[in-house]
């Protein structure tokens, strides 16, 4: 994968309707041309996998454990793969030899795979979610050789960040502007994750951070609406005037963001059969809302219609967006 690539694509592999003879040739020859290493011995159960490209930046998840071990040896090393690999384990056992170095990772903790040398990856059972961005994109802020194999404990706050921000991306993006927007911000939580120079710290913290702090942030409220910014700055250890400055750096608020949640969870339960039997009150008082009268107003400034007729239609069409700061 080269920094300058302009495709975006995803890929769900599986072996899983495969004749048994045919899925080691399959596999072999997606890791070949696609993750550019070898698989040296036969999984034995079928293989399933996801990934997504985008301009920089590559994610892959391993959704069935594997039992395997694949290597990228120092002839494959001509092929001028120029890439590294941040691999953060979800189950089973994983190791990793590069260098110096070798590196057994818990679950939740990350190791990074280094292309440019020769590397011996262990799996049993193991599934994972990675990050693949240039080397380059990596070098003027961190020492990238010297870290290959190197163990992110799970507990590391970039580390944790990344795997937020990397999960809620999107699997295609809206424009390359965007998608190398967030490759930038990728490699910035990379860096801090296995550990940045000084300059390169201060520009991390200054923009990869921040995005992924937001996205968290987000993540969160879209769960549960009814947070207070004061709950949401506790668990992200933060100050609320902290939360504040990032909506705003979005161009937006804290409170309007929180309102949308909240009105987008009403509409839900309004036209789900499930929430049927519930009063309009009891929808909104388990969306957030605290006032009524209010709810009533800003529901329908916001979707044109009154609560009583949203659930009335009982459709599930597009609504037209409206100004909820009027």
């Amino acid at each position: 994968m080269e920094g300058g690539d302009q495709n975006f694509s995803s890929l769900h592999f599986s072996t899983r309707e495969l004749a048994p003879a045919k899925r080691l040739p399959a596999l072999r020859e997606l890791f070949d041309r696609a993750v550019r290493l070898n698989i040296d011995t036969d999984p034995g159960r079928p293989v399933e996998m996801m990934m997504h490209v985008a301009p920089g930046l590559r994610r892959a998840t391993m959704v069935s454990p594997l039992t395997a071990q694949v290597t990228r040896p120092a002839s494959m090393l001509a092929d001028g793969e120029d890439t590294v690999c941040l691999m953060m384990k979800t189950s089973g056992h994983m190791a990793l030899a590069q260098g110096r170095r070798e590196s057994v990772p818990q679950v939740g903790d990350g190791v990074l795979l280094v292309y440019r040398q020769p590397v011996l990856l262990q799996f049993v059972d193991a599934t994972y979610l990675s990050v693949r961005v240039p080397f380059g994109a990596l070098a003027g802020m961190a020492d990238v050789e010297a870290s290959a194999a190197r163990l992110v404990p799970r507990a590391t706050e970039a580390l944790s960040l990344l795997r937020s921000y990397v999960t809620n991306l999107p699997d295609r993006f809206a424009a390359p502007q965007l998608a190398r927007l967030c490759a930038t911000h990728v490699y910035d939580l990379v860096a801090l994750s296995i550990g940045t120079t000084k300059e390169g710290r201060e520009i991390a913290l200054r923009r990869g951070v921040r995005a992924a702090r937001l996205e968290a942030i987000k993540a969160s409220l879209a769960q549960d609406a009814s947070l207070h910014i004061d709950q949401v700055a506790a668990r992200q250890c933060v100050s609320p005037r902290y939360i504040q400055m990032l909506f705003e750096e979005a161009g937006t608020t804290f409170s309007l963001f929180v309102l949308e949640q909240r009105l987008a969870a009403a509409r839900h339960m309004l036209t789900s059969p499930r929430y049927a039997t519930w009063s309009i009150t009891e929808i909104a008082l388990e969306a957030g809302f605290g006032d009524i009268s209010h709810f009533n107003r800003t529901f329908k400034r916001r979707y044109l219609k009154t609560p009583t007729d949203m659930r009335g239609d009982g459709r599930h069409d597009a609504i037209p967006n409206a100004d909820l700061d009027r």
